[in-house]
């Protein structure tokens, strides 16, 4: 997996999106935790949701603020925590359109219902770590055979 998440990288490094082109997706994590401590710049999130082709209010509700905190913080720099989980929200959309092929089947699976987020779409646990932690898992389980 680890190969084909370099090969997808190195097409679209939605790390390197997120951060500007501060970082990319095999970047030393020290240099990432600098990063976030000083905080990613809002812009790269508009960039990120427009390259998986996701609304801002989507992409904002996944990294924890809104579209209006966004919007009205286009030209700072994001908080430690927001700066954070925007990077992982990137992290897991490599993961996952790595398994499902493409960005319009990694959507469509986050937003359809599943037994193991009972019954609701993925979607709706992106915005944690302990739910992007279990979409990563669901995506382990498909890619091993198991499909509950």
């Amino acid at each position: 997996m680890a190969k084909s998440q370099s090969k997808f990288s190195n097409n679209t490094d939605l790390i390197s999106i997120m951060s500007c082109k501060e970082l990319a997706f095999d970047s030393n994590p020290l240099i990432e935790v600098k990063l976030v401590k000083h905080g990613i710049k809002a812009s790269g999130v508009y960039a990120f949701a427009s390259a998986i082709n996701w609304d801002i209010a989507t992409v904002a509700k996944a990294i924890g603020t809104t579209a209006t905190k966004l919007s009205q913080n286009k030209t700072k720099l994001l908080s430690s925590q927001v700066s954070e989980q925007a990077l992982e929200v990137a992290r897991i959309s490599i993961v996952g359109i790595d398994y499902f092929g493409n960005i319009e089947n990694w959507s469509a699976w986050l937003n359809t219902a599943h037994i193991q987020f009972n019954g609701k779409a993925p979607v709706t646990v992106l915005n944690s770590i302990r739910g992007r932690e279990l979409i990563r898992n669901v995506i382990k389980q498909l890619q091993y055979g198991f499909i509950a």
